[in-house]
Parts: C-alpha cells; sequence; structure tokens
C-alpha cells in the first residue's frame, strides 16, 4: 500500500514556495503601480501654458449643439502673432443650489487636451462651503491640467482636482462644467485646429 504524500513541518520546500510566492506578490503590486504611473503621467501634474491671450473674438455657435452641453458663448483666444491658441467658453452647471446655476468660464486650449484655466462668474451656492468654489485656492487647480479633470476621489482616468470638505455637489458641478466645455470644444471647434 502507498503512503500518501503527507505535510512534513521539517521539511523546507513549503517556506521557500512562501517566500517566493510573496516576492512575487510584491512585484505584481509596485509593478502595476509604477506601470499605472507611468501610463497616468500627464495628469499628475500641472504643465505650464505657453501662451497670453493679446485678443479674443466671438464665434458663433448658433449652429452647435450647445445647449446640450450648457454653453452660452464661446471667445476665440489669439496670441500677439495671431494664433489661434484657445478657446474662452462660457457655460452653466447645477451645484446644490439647484435653482440658480453656476455660471463660470473655462479656458480651453486649441487642441482641446488642457484646460488653461477657469473663472467663476455668478453662483449662489451655500454660505460658507459652496462659496468656496469662487476661491482662488479652488480654481488655481485646473491651470494647465490635462483634460479630462475629476475628483480627487474618483477612480477615473484624469487630472485629479481636490474637492471643497463638505461641498463636493457644488466642487463636481464646477469639474462637470470643465468637462462639458471641453466637449464642446473638442466636437464642434478643436478639430478645426489641427
Amino acid at each position: 500500500m502507498k503512503k500518501s504524500a503527507h505535510f512534513n513541518p521539517k521539511s523546507l520546500n513549503w517556506i521557500v514556495s512562501l517566500v517566493i510566492i510573496i516576492i512575487l506578490c510584491v512585484g505584481v503590486i509596485f509593478g502595476s503601480k509604477a506601470l499605472y504611473d507611468f501610463a497616468n503621467k500627464k495628469y499628475n501634474e500641472p504643465v505650464e501654458v505657453n501662451f497670453t491671450i493679446a485678443s479674443t473674438k466671438d464665434a458663433d455657435i448658433s449652429g452647435t449643439n450647445a445647449e446640450n452641453y450648457s454653453v452660452k458663448s464661446l471667445q476665440e483666444a489669439y496670441d500677439d502673432a495671431g494664433n489661434l491658441v484657445a478657446y474662452i467658453v462660457e457655460c452653466e452647471t447645477i451645484g446644490y443650489n439647484q435653482e440658480s446655476p453656476i455660471d463660470m468660464t473655462a479656458i480651453i486650449s486649441a487642441d482641446g487636451q488642457l484646460v488653461c484655466g477657469i473663472d467663476i462668474l455668478d453662483q449662489k451656492e451655500t454660505e460658507y462651503l459652496g462659496v468656496r468654489i469662487a476661491g482662488d485656492d479652488f480654481k488655481k487647480q485646473f491651470d494647465g491640467r490635462y483634460l479630462p479633470v475629476v475628483a480627487s476621489t474618483s477612480t477615473e482616468k484624469g487630472s485629479k482636482i481636490d474637492v471643497i470638505a463638505n461641498s463636493t455637489i457644488s466642487s463636481q458641478a464646477v469639474i462637470d462644467g470643465v468637462n462639458n466645455a471641453q466637449s464642446f470644444v473638442s466636437d464642434n471647434f478643436a478639430k478645426d485646429a489641427e
């Protein structure tokens, strides 16, 4: 009668196997993190915006589906040499106060890849909390960021924006407004800049 294989506590094979499995697991974890960081490198840090807007010109959006993006108006922005460098998109987005939309602008690079800055023109969000979306600390996070932008708590691919504590709905509304502005530019105008 054959004896079945059984566990021998004196054998070192199981220790060696366990160590190899642990090393492989650690390698996979750190390797995948490194690959993820490399693939998303452009979203990690803002880039310098290498142009100055010298003049603007109103663009005709009447033949577009601007209402689908909540876009109110669009201006083409030109540098000193007369080159088209960006689009200034005025749009509305709905925050915590659903009765009064947030009126904002987003400056989107001519190729539709970068948000160069934002401004909050009018908002009636909650006092002491939501109103902070109009503050420089929040707005400056968008300067020179690759699109799309996403909340820092999101697992989606994109440039991370820190939302304002206790004001995530207002913060997310601005993020959505920027992404809608970029989608509008990309779908209707940026292809002309290529």
